[in-house]
């Protein structure tokens, strides 16, 4: 069986408490060229992530993040189907029983909904993804 390949990104650490090292991740030169970049990040702001660790950082430091390939599309997965897969089984759902109207304005509130959905989900699992300090650069 082969090694999961993972992604290298390079963040700040931000604070230091114990073991836990608060990081800033950029952008990374994939995300400036996707169309959709703002929809992982929040408007020209990064991601802040509290990871454990066991080098001896200082807030400054440049450290390499590792996330592996399976995270990155189980967290594709999560922001870009399910809404969408929400989206038509509420129409296909509504549309049985209701004129197209209705229908429509159901599966607008359905993918709303998933949208919650997806948050309660990321913050149930979001501490347990595949995501660690590499090592300091």
């Amino acid at each position: 069986m082969e090694p999961e390949v993972l992604q290298e990104d390079v963040g700040t650490v931000v604070r230091m408490e114990g073991r836990m090292a608060t990081v800033e991740l950029k952008r990374s030169g994939g995300c400036k060229s996707c169309s959709m970049r703002g929809i992982c990040f929040s408007k020209n702001t990064d991601s802040v992530f509290e990871l454990p660790t066991d080098l001896a950082l200082e807030p400054g430091d440049k450290v390499r993040i590792e996330i592996s390939a399976r995270t990155r599309i189980m967290s594709s997965v999560l922001i870009f189907l399910v809404p969408i897969f929400f989206l038509f089984a509420a129409f296909i759902l509504a549309s049985h029983w209701l004129q197209e109207l209705p229908a429509i304005l159901i599966s607008f509130g359905a993918m709303a909904l998933s949208f919650l959905l997806v948050r309660v989900v990321d913050r149930r699992i979001g501490q347990s993804l595949d995501i660690r300090i590499g090592d300091k650069l």
